[in-house]
Formats: structure tokens, C-alpha cells, sequence
């Protein structure tokens, strides 16, 4: 599209002189004005399909779709985390690890790995979500516009919430979408103990 928009704009350039040539010296101005009407149509849509354009729409939507998840989130993690009172340990593992797959539901899947205290919530790669946290990891740049810092403030409350119902040393991770063995954001008793976008 960059050279429709260059080549449109330099023969909207020589069909305006074509233009006003043949005005002044032959008094005729239809086939100049074709001219001048197909040149600017060129430069007009190739200037509209630019890749900058594309690239910004597409931004705005891993924005809105992260924003949409961060929304979720922050509702699941405001609402807390809750157990039957006598129940054991494990007991309260399972109801909190069913509690967080339902509140993460949108976003995708949640495990437990007991070994590690480590809840895992693993984004589907063919949501809006998943492709937006893709779209983080590729450009950096964009996390602050596409509403990171807001969604790793929810995920600490929930850790937060997790340390209050179960007790120290239990953490919550945002794994990378489509790879459930890599962690873009980890937290645990509360606080932020990893973050894959800096």
C-alpha cells in the first residue's frame, strides 16, 4: 500500500499541473479532472491501508479485550475466596481451586499444582484474552496501554485473598498462553514475586 500511496501522490501532483496546463492553454478540463478524481482516489486508499492503521486497530483491541479480562478478574478478586470452616487443608484447596476456575472461566483453565502451592491459570490461545496477553509479550511497549499493570494489581489481591483463606507459601501464576510450563506473572502471599513483562 505504500507504493499505491506514493505513486497516487505524485500523479495527483502532475495530473493538478496537467490540470491547470490544459485549462490555460486549450480551455478543456474533463479528461485533466478524470485524472486528477482517479489520482486522489489512489493516494486516499492507499494512505487508508497502511499498516500503521492496522497496527493501532489492533492494539486497541488486545486493549479492550485485556481490559475486558482485568474487569473479571477484579470482581472475582473483590468477591474473596471462601471455605467451609472444620474442613482440612486439602479440603480447602480443592473448594479454592473450584472457586478460581469458576472465576477465571472467561479467561480459561486453572490447576493445582500441590507440590509447588502453585494455582495456575492458563489462558486459551484462541480467546480475546489469550491473544491479547500474546500480543504483550510480543511488544512490551503496549503493556501499560493494554491495561497489564491493572491486571497484575487484581491477580496480587487474589494472592492475597488465597494467603488469608489457605495460609503462607501459596501462589497464584498467569502462565504464557498455549505453554501452561512458563509464567508471565507470578504472585505469591500477596506480592508480585515474577514478572515476564518489564
Amino acid at each position: 500500500m505504500l507504493i499505491l500511496l506514493i505513486f497516487g501522490g505524485l500523479m495527483l501532483i502532475l495530473s493538478v499541473f496537467y490540470l491547470m496546463n490544459s485549462w490555460q492553454q486549450y480551455h478543456q478540463w474533463k479528461w485533466a479532472t478524470f485524472l486528477v478524481l482517479i489520482s486522489l482516489a489512489a493516494t486516499v486508499y492507499g494512505a487508508v491501508n497502511l499498516p500503521y492503521w492496522h497496527h493501532n486497530s489492533a492494539s486497541q483491541s488486545s486493549s479492550q479485550s485485556t481490559t475486558s479480562s482485568q474487569k473479571s478478574i477484579k470482581e472475582f478478586s473483590n468477591n474473596g475466596l471462601q471455605t467451609q470452616n472444620g474442613a482440612t487443608q486439602s479440603e480447602k484447596e480443592d473448594a479454592i481451586l473450584r472457586q478460581l476456575q469458576n472465576g477465571y472461566s472467561k479467561m480459561g483453565s486453572v490447576e493445582f499444582d500441590r507440590a509447588s502451592k502453585t494455582y495456575k491459570i492458563e489462558p486459551n490461545t484462541d480467546t480475546d484474552n489469550g491473544k491479547a496477553l500474546n500480543a504483550i509479550l510480543q511488544n512490551p511497549s503496549q503493556a501499560d496501554q493494554a491495561g497489564w499493570p491493572g491486571l497484575t494489581k487484581s491477580l496480587c489481591k487474589t494472592s492475597a485473598a488465597l494467603k488469608k483463606t489457605l495460609g503462607d507459601g501459596y501462589t497464584l501464576s498467569l502462565m504464557k498462553p498455549g505453554d501452561n510450563s512458563s509464567a508471565m506473572f507470578s504472585a505469591k502471599d500477596g506480592s508480585e514475586s515474577y514478572n515476564a513483562i518489564k
